[in-house]
């Protein structure tokens, strides 16, 4: 097979005082597929960046490593309550979709695993004369830290978990997980939506606001619009985008503004389309969605088609907002005729101190018994966001319960008990919001289908 690469950035070394040097701290974002070189210097004047030499890494197959995977293929489609038709086209586009993946890397895709991108980080700790290394993953980069810290147990220090994905049903069931964690976050929004129908006049009920939402996503379906920038905006867009903005209740006041040109039928206005189309123009995305397919392809896929097509329309009647049904449909891996080269991982800590993870109570992506699975499954303490449905909760100039117990975790050695942390407070709401294009846009742009990676 062809070498493989992995493509690095690290941040400028870390602490003057030498003394005070932890290490290094290899670091992931997600995905998979995620590019991670980014990642080197986002720590940079924070406690962590001071003591820890921060490595980022494009994995295997993606962002500036050779080769990168590009199967050339059209995209899938998005559904998020397909009809019998739409199950049909998706299997299709499935198949196609995998076909030409096999044919363009089908030398290198089985490869492509989480247990490989590992040893590359172990590779690395190597190369650069590190007896152990320590590690921050975000998402999918838990259960690859996961994964390193069962394959490499004397090699791994401190480690911090964030967002974690459940350590049993990978892939499928774990992707599974994620449209009834939309479904609560709804519920959450469209009882405070009704709490405020003097403003928003959504409806002065929850159901009310559920049958207003239902009928624009019915319009929609029967007469897309074509004033959203880059994309023709139908029922499964608005249904997707419905889903993801109602995780975030500080923002739901902008939200509902947002969504009210929708309900109302009116023009977006012009700020905001002027906004979405310079971020389309931006051309790295950060993320080789090739890549993905090809990592989730490692654990088995079901075969039959009537499995899915009967999760999908129990799905769609159930859980039709944020990725909906998407997921219950087939998938390219379904339909995979690589062999895989080795099982999944089986998880375990046996062998390296007690890693520090954080779960968001309202988080779709990997929702919140997912972390709590996770922190059982490796007996560590487990930081619980409480109310908030974000996904990534250590960030530069977030949450500051979240960072001082990581850093103290980091930087001192100071493991902490379970602890909850509160996240911030659903928007309050007294008159009409003004949309601010500037603070939107980007949580818009995370609701395409992107927002539904790990």
């Amino acid at each position: 097979m062809a070498a493989l690469a992995a493509s690095l950035a690290a941040a400028p070394p870390a602490a003057a005082d030498l003394d005070a040097r932890r290490g290094i701290l290899l670091t992931n974002p997600g995905g998979p597929g995620g590019h991670g070189r980014s990642l080197a210097g986002y720590y940079q004047g924070t406690r962590v960046g001071a003591v820890y030499d921060v490595i980022g890494m494009d994995p295997r197959g993606s962002g500036g490593s050779s080769p990168r995977l590009d199967c050339e293929s059209e995209p899938l489609p998005f559904y998020s309550r397909p009809t019998n038709a739409e199950i049909s086209d998706a299997t299709r586009s499935a198949i196609r979709y995998q076909r030409d993946c096999e044919r363009a890397d089908g030398d290198l895709r089985p490869h492509m695993t989480t247990a490989n991108t590992a040893r590359d980080m172990d590779v690395i700790r190597a190369a650069l004369g590190e007896e152990t290394t320590n590690y921050l993953g975000y998402s999918y980069g838990t259960y690859l830290g996961a994964v390193y810290g069962s394959l490499f147990p004397e090699r791994l220090d401190r480690t911090v978990l964030d967002s974690p994905v459940h350590p049993d049903g990978i892939w499928r069931d774990v992707f599974l997980r994620q449209a009834p964690a939309f479904s609560a976050n709804m519920e959450r929004y469209t009882a405070w939506a009704a709490e405020h129908d003097d403003v928003l006049g959504f409806g002065a009920t929850q159901k009310e606001v559920y049958a207003t939402f239902d009928a624009t996503s019915d319009r929609l379906r029967e007469e897309p619009r074509t004033d959203f920038p880059g994309i023709v905006y139908d029922s499964h867009m608005f249904d997707l985008e419905l889903g993801m903005l109602s995780r975030f209740q500080q923002n739901w006041d902008l939200a509902s503004e947002y969504l009210g040109y929708f309900v109302r039928d009116e023009p977006l206005p012009t700020e905001f389309t002027s906004e979405m189309a310079a971020l389309a123009e931006e051309e790295d995305t950060g993320f080789t969605e090739d890549l993905m397919t090809a990592v989730v392809c490692e654990a088995a896929w079901p075969r039959r088609i009537s499995e899915y097509r009967a999760d999908a329309r129990e799905y769609r009647e159930n859980h039709p907002y944020g990725g909906g049904a998407s997921w219950a449909l087939p998938q390219p891996c379904t339909f995979s005729g690589l062999d895989r080269v080795e099982p999944p991982v089986e998880l375990e800590r046996d062998g390296y101190s007690e890693p520090l993870l954080i779960a968001g109570e309202f988080d779709a992506n990997t929702d919140y018994q997912s972390g709590v699975a996770m922190a059982a499954r490796l007996e560590g303490p487990l930081i619980t966001v409480a109310g908030d449905g974000g996904h990534g909760f250590y960030l530069p100039g977030g949450l500051e319960c979240v960072s001082d117990a990581v850093e103290a975790y980091l930087v001192d050695g100071v493991v902490p008990a379970d602890l909850t942390c509160q996240g911030l407070p659903p928007a309050e709401l007294d008159t009409e919001p003004e949309l601010d294009a500037e603070e939107l846009a980007p949580l818009t742009d995370q609701s395409v289908p992107v927002g539904l990676r790990l």
